[in-house]
């Protein structure tokens, strides 16, 4: 499951039922290389509008699903370099990673295109009343790690070694809400 079927499945989520949390990390570990880790959960309800377990949850592409009678979970595990890693179907965002050549990476997530779609459920007011209630208390969380943060636009750990930028589901919904054109950070690894 690489980063933007999962952004995407996220998303398609958003607009199929809500219900859905997401917590990824993109931790930098060279020149070329990254390591993908985190979850994108659901209400087991809606898993057939999404394609199925399967379709959630590809253990091909580094997916383990678990299951409760209420939630499907996909914890993900993906290790390889940023062409591996950061695959997007044709018209989808990719994230880009520029090797800086002195030890760092500029990583970038195209924010604004991901959640571009969200505009069509704000157009709907059936859609909105439905979507309301289940995008209240969900999230989505993204974050860069290494070695270092040496900038970021998201906020930076205590630490210094991960960066990391979430919304309330719930903005989605909200028009005026801005969400930044990207999310990036550079990071030594």
């Amino acid at each position: 499951m690489r980063i933007t079927t999962l952004a995407a499945t996220a998303f398609a989520g958003l607009t199929l039922a809500g219900c859905i949390n997401v917590d990824l990390t993109a931790t930098v570990t060279g020149p070329d290389s990254v390591r993908l880790s985190g979850y994108t959960e659901v209400q087991t309800e809606i898993l057939d509008m999404m394609g199925g377990a399967a379709a959630f949850c590809n253990a091909e592409e580094g997916g383990t699903l678990e299951m409760t009678e209420t939630h499907a979970r996909c914890n993900v595990l993906i290790e390889g370099t940023f062409g591996e890693v950061f695959v997007a179907e044709a018209g989808e965002p990719v994230p880009t990673a520029t090797d800086l050549g002195d030890g760092t990476v500029r990583l970038s997530f195209p924010v604004r295109q991901m959640t571009a779609d969200a505009s069509e459920m704000r157009n709907d007011p059936q859609t909105m009343t439905m979507m309301r209630p289940m995008l209240e208390g969900q999230t989505f969380v993204m974050r860069i790690a290494g070695e270092e943060i040496i900038s970021s636009n998201g906020t930076i750990a205590e630490d210094g070694k991960s960066a990391s930028f979430g919304f309330p589901l719930i903005e989605v919904l909200n028009a005026e809400y801005q969400f930044p054109e990207t999310f990036e950070a550079v990071v030594r690894y």
